[in-house]
């Protein structure tokens, strides 16, 4: 396919302030509730930009909040009154402690959330532990927490997601969970940062069941996937889309897919391919004397639009630094080369999108974003938008 023909692209600040980081809005996700109404959340810290260990991701995630915007015009704008702190980590240790303690008492009460519900949505939230996974990493479980109205309240006691007995580290992102006709519904977690798992819930979120793997590369020592996002076509297939981060393939884009519910999967194969670049034509004038390397591809985040084609956004962290998206006309089958939503990144610190059709027809799309704005290390990292049509 060609490359398709982005029109009326426009981009906007969403969360800007040279004395903050915003960051990683795909970690808990954004929802889009129709009428205008949007909520999106990202991580967010202050940050004074005068050391290196300012801006580094383990610094303002552990001292930021996970701050709710919404919308009420299409993501047009987002008015600092309408802000909502969901999880604040500079809570007290016994307060954090207390919240993911309920979670692991049995017979404890929860709140009933039909999460079949349009306006019930779900926060997936990580926590690192002690020690270390299988593959060195921290060790980090999440908790999954319900509001039953579109993120105005969430329930104080959250659900822990457990990993199989052989893997010691869980990640879910935020991207919304599958729905199916019965009422369940489904996520893809990351295992240890190396394998890639489904798991469903068939009681409104109160319990998340391990199901299968759905990728590993055969290089179980280096080979990785991450990134993953779930989606259901109207015909029932769910396809996961990932980032082949390292192992066979380095730095792809990839999809695979099941036609069983879960249970089986294909192999993972690219949608990407090499030879049809868009920014090898780009000017690297404003990117000067930055390096070279870095991954091509990072954080897709797939969206099937309401004439049936699949767009997956993405980032490129790699110079030229921005924001791309490619289509499929055939539910996946092929995929058109790359077009570029943006290139004007001033480093690689980027990308993580969230990204929903408007009642219109456009996408707006969020993600963290920098430019040289006078900030140390490259700008201000900060929530951008960015508006177009396909």
């Amino acid at each position: 396919m060609p490359t398709p023909e982005l029109r009326d692209v426009r981009h906007i600040k969403v969360c800007y302030s040279k004395q903050t980081y915003c960051g990683h809005p795909s970690q808990a996700g954004l929802h889009n509730f129709g009428g205008g109404e949007i909520a999106m959340m990202h991580n967010h810290a202050n940050c004074a930009y005068g050391e290196e260990e300012d801006v580094s991701h383990g610094s303002y995630f552990r001292d930021g909040v996970f701050l709710l915007q919404r919308s009420f015009d299409h993501g047009e704008t987002w008015k600092r009154e309408d802000d909502q702190v969901v999880w604040d980590n500079g809570w007290s240790e016994a307060k954090k402690k207390g919240i993911h303690a309920g979670a692991l008492k049995p017979g404890v009460e929860r709140e009933k959330i039909d999460l079949s519900s349009p306006d019930a949505i779900t926060f997936f939230k990580r926590s690192k532990t002690e020690g270390r996974d299988s593959q060195g990493n921290e060790n980090v479980e999440t908790f999954a927490f319900r509001s039953p109205d579109r993120g105005y309240t969430w329930e104080q006691v959250p659900t822990r997601i457990s990993t199989p007995h052989w893997f010691s580290s869980v990640l879910v992102d935020g991207y919304p969970p599958v729905q199916f006709p019965d009422g369940t519904q489904a996520v893809i977690a990351d295992l240890d940062q190396s394998q890639l798992a489904f798991y469903a819930t068939d009681s409104n979120g109160l319990a998340w069941h391990y199901i299968t793997i759905v990728a590993r590369d055969p290089n179980e020592r280096f080979g990785r996937f991450a990134y993953q996002r779930l989606l259901r076509l109207p015909g029932g297939r769910l396809q996961c889309y990932m980032v082949h981060l390292a192992g066979m393939r380095n730095q792809t884009l990839e999809m695979n897919y099941s036609d069983d519910g879960g249970f089986s999967w294909s192999d993972p194969k690219p949608i990407v391919s090499w030879g049809e670049s868009p920014w090898a034509r780009l000017p690297l004038d404003h990117i000067w004397g930055k390096s070279i390397a870095g991954p091509f591809y990072r954080s897709p985040w797939p969206l099937l639009l309401e004439d049936g084609r699949i767009a997956v956004i993405f980032a490129r962290r790699k110079p030229p630094y921005g924001m791309g998206v490619i289509v499929s006309e055939d539910e996946g089958a092929s995929w058109s080369a790359e077009a570029v939503i943006r290139a004007d990144g001033s480093d690689w610190d980027i990308g993580y999108p969230v990204a929903t059709q408007l009642d219109d027809g456009r996408i707006f799309t969020a993600y963290y974003f920098m430019e040289n704005d006078g900030n140390n290390f490259g700008g201000t990292r900060y929530i951008a938008g960015s508006f177009f049509a396909v």
